[in-house]
């Protein structure tokens, strides 16, 4: 019998995941936390274009209480210590050591950054680290050698698919909606419709938990909420992080 699993993916570690992680265990639900291990309590102010988070200014060089063009949100990364006790029981990934662009940088920068990431998550968090997000979305195409190297299974990318099956290829994996898409719910219900006739089905959502505090119509935490509220009650719908729905998927 075919399964439908439904996934979150958070990126970079910010204390914005104290809220997430409080409200993912209020429903019951699975996620997967993408971490930086050389970035532990870094601490940046993003400015919003829209919905996205566009300019960063480090929060030493900025003042939060002056007069800005853009609105801009704490991207304030949890220490080390906390991270580790606020993450226990969900799936930490690599993100790289530093957020580095894996389409600019050397061949050596990048097996770095990715090996001693995935090492030192690993460490730290005393569990095999084995999933991967590229930083800004980008760099799959020259990247899969060192992931593999480096012990990577899967690697998530920012671009969206319209269906909803598991990737074909493990390492260029699209997301399913990003949370700040104005069809979020729309595709949600797509997803809750679905038969999986054929095959299993995947639903993976992504956001920043920075992206919560812009308050705009599609992005906010009410809409977080309302998200997590609509999976848990479809009782058909396994919700796990991403690697468990990729071990299960692959174990059926």
């Amino acid at each position: 019998m075919y399964k439908k699993y439904f996934a979150w993916s958070f990126d970079d570690g910010l204390e914005q995941d104290r809220k997430i992680v409080e409200i993912l265990k209020e429903y019951g639900l699975g996620a997967t936390f993408h971490l930086n291990s050389g970035m532990f309590g870094d601490k940046t102010y993003e400015g919003r274009i829209g919905n996205l988070g566009m300019i960063e200014k480090p929060a030493d060089r900025f003042d939060p209480d002056g007069r800005h063009l853009l609105k801009y949100v704490p991207h304030f990364r949890l220490s080390q210590e906390e991270a580790v006790q606020l993450y226990d029981g969900f799936e930490i990934a690599s993100h790289t050591m530093h957020h580095v662009n894996l389409a600019r940088c050397s061949e050596e920068v990048k097996q770095r950054e990715i090996r001693e990431d995935v090492k030192n998550l690993s460490a730290v968090f005393q569990q095999e680290v084995t999933g991967f997000a590229y930083p800004y979305g980008i760099g799959a195409k020259n990247s899969k050698a060192a992931l593999k190297a480096a012990g990577v299974t899967y690697a998530r990318l920012a671009v969206s698919q319209k269906g909803f099956r598991f990737p074909k290829d493990p390492l260029a994996m699209p997301l399913s909606c990003w949370h700040i898409s104005p069809h979020a719910f729309e595709k949600l219900d797509q997803f809750f419709k679905a038969e999986p006739e054929r095959d299993d089905l995947f639903f993976l959502m992504f956001a920043h938990g920075y992206e919560f505090d812009f308050n705009t119509k599609d992005s906010n935490w009410d809409k977080f909420r309302r998200i997590c509220e609509t999976v848990a009650s479809h009782e058909d719908v396994i919700s796990c992080s991403i690697k468990d729905a990729m071990r299960m998927h692959q174990e059926d």
